[in-house]
């Protein structure tokens, strides 16, 4: 009885064994296929060229590395607060109006100061079109977390963004907006994230300042010097059109690609209030998805993961996109909000 009951156990550790070792196999095949059937261009890099557009890639890596010396700049942070500072200061340099919008953040950490900041390129005609990123980097009390990527990257970018619009533009003005509170403070949850895209949509609503606010592209994560692009699977179809055929005609084409993801950042709050946006993602941190869950959230987010180039084909893409959706606002008329 003992020697036929241990021969069943033997039996059945075995059936186990071998149903995990076929399950890790069976989902490691599926992850392979799916990555070559979702990104095929997924191990190329941004090549090396001349911009297409007045923005310079070496200033946008000086600012990067700067925000990186600084450390991990979560909320609330005097790294925070350094980096505010640095940004801020920027901003006036390039000749940019700023405006800031201090808040209280009521969080699973406590109650944290936050603030957005952003920098207004003056347009000639009413209206704003509004391009938006976070600036704060994901709390993490275990290890630094430098954010090279998730949060430096395109901080960097919009300061050279605003370098080149400059001060004042033909069109609608522009807003360069930089998020506190984006990244939860312990898990993400709708009440943990987003705290500031939430607070300013909440804040224009009331002050009726939202009405102005014709469309809006947020940036992040756009280091990664593997370049791959999702489509934002919620975006207007026109804007879409607008960012991807800009893409083509500038021969970034290869890192935009056709395959739709829904990523839920700072500009949710706006589409929930009626505003056409687009998020401008890549969301498979370098040439596999090893390497993303290596690098994303993890110490390992560091300056030798992201490069000038990746910086570049954004901001030339997304300065001669403006020109495209500035015009197609002036055809479809002001937008309604819901």
């Amino acid at each position: 009885m003992t020697m036929h009951s241990g021969r069943a156990e033997n039996i059945g550790i075995r059936i186990i064994l071998f149903m995990g070792i076929g399950t890790f196999l069976f989902l490691m095949l599926m992850s392979f296929g799916l990555k070559r059937s979702i990104r095929p261009q997924e191990i190329t890099r941004v090549k090396p060229g001349d911009s297409h557009s007045p923005f310079d890639p070496d200033r946008a890596w000086a600012d990067l590395k700067h925000l990186v010396a600084l450390g991990p700049r979560p909320s609330g942070s005097e790294a925070m607060v350094a980096q505010r500072k640095f940004i801020l200061g920027e901003l006036r340099r390039a000749g940019l109006k700023t405006r800031q919008q201090a808040f209280d953040a009521k969080t699973p950490r406590g109650t944290i100061a936050m603030s957005n900041i952003w920098g207004v390129v003056r347009g000639t005609r009413p209206g704003v079109i509004m391009l938006s990123n976070h600036y704060d980097t994901k709390y993490f009390p275990g290890f630094p977390f430098v954010g090279a990527n998730d949060g430096a990257s395109t901080t960097a970018w919009m300061l050279e963004m605003a370098r080149t619009f400059g001060a004042q533009r033909e069109g609608r003005s522009l807003w360069l907006v930089f998020f506190d509170g984006e990244e939860a403070q312990k898990n993400w949850s709708a009440e943990d994230s987003l705290y500031g895209s939430r607070h300013m949509v909440s804040q224009f609503q009331d002050s009726g300042e939202l009405m102005s606010i014709e469309a809006l592209i947020n940036v992040d994560m756009i280091g990664d010097c593997y370049l791959s692009i999702s489509k934002d699977d919620g975006a207007p179809k026109w804007l879409t059109e607008i960012l991807w055929n800009t893409a083509a005609r500038y021969g970034y084409d290869a890192h935009f690609g056709n395959f739709p993801a829904a990523i839920v950042d700072d500009h949710i709050p706006f589409r929930k209030a009626g505003i056409p946006t687009l998020e401008l993602i890549d969301f498979s941190y370098g040439g596999s998805q090893i390497e993303h869950q290596k690098y994303w959230h993890t110490a390992e987010d560091t300056l030798d993961k992201v490069c000038p180039e990746s910086l570049r084909a954004v901001g030339d893409v997304i300065y001669h996109a403006i020109q495209v959706i500035d015009g197609q606002l002036d055809t479809t008329g002001t937008i309604k909000h819901g």
